[in-house]
């Protein structure tokens, strides 16, 4: 929890500088880049998260990794996390910024699991009712756990839309245990 909110402090700052230079969508790309860098490499992880190396040193070799392929808001940015020993926070830090942009543009992320794979026309129908049920913009990630029995489990951050038949099954059987026949 101490993370999430140092990752904010650090992520509202961060966002309100990349708005004012217009540099909030090169920024976003460049977290997104890194987080797939830093969950390819074990050992850019380690060498990112380890109190064992000296901080300057850490901000030496991340400049000269990056410069030139990130925005220098964000070479800056990375240096700051290293001199204030927060470096070791930074997937922490990117997951929360992504939100913060998603959340300042109205769009939230959605969890859908199906029993099945389901076509692109299908994605884009869930994804439509559950843009009518939240009112937000919906970017969505899909995944199969065939013990669902059909239709779909939706998870938008801290709630879960439950529209599966293993649901459904469960239900009736509460209400026969009941002996509750009617709706």
């Amino acid at each position: 929890m101490t993370n999430k909110k140092a990752a904010r402090r650090y992520n509202t700052a961060l966002y309100e500088t990349a708005v004012d230079q217009k540099l909030t969508e090169a920024v976003v790309k460049d977290f997104v880049d890194m987080k797939k860098s830093i969950a390819g490499s074990r050992e850019l992880a380690d060498f990112l998260t380890t109190p064992i190396i000296n901080l300057h040193k850490k901000a030496e070799v991340i400049k000269s990794m990056f410069s030139g392929k990130l925005n220098d808001l964000t070479l800056k940015f990375l240096e700051l996390l290293c001199v204030q020993n927060r470096i070791n926070i930074i997937t922490d830090i990117i997951d929360d910024f992504l939100d913060l942009v998603n959340q300042k543009h109205g769009i939230v992320t959605a969890k859908i699991k199906t029993a099945i794979e389901i076509s692109e026309k299908e994605k884009s129908a869930i994804s439509e009712k559950l843009k009518e049920y939240t009112g937000k913009h919906i970017t969505a990630s899909y995944s199969v756990d065939p013990s669902i029995k059909g239709g779909f489990v939706a998870q938008i951050e801290d709630k879960i839309i439950d529209a599966s038949i293993l649901r459904q099954l469960e239900m009736l059987r509460e209400k026969f245990a009941k002996g509750s026949f009617n709706n």
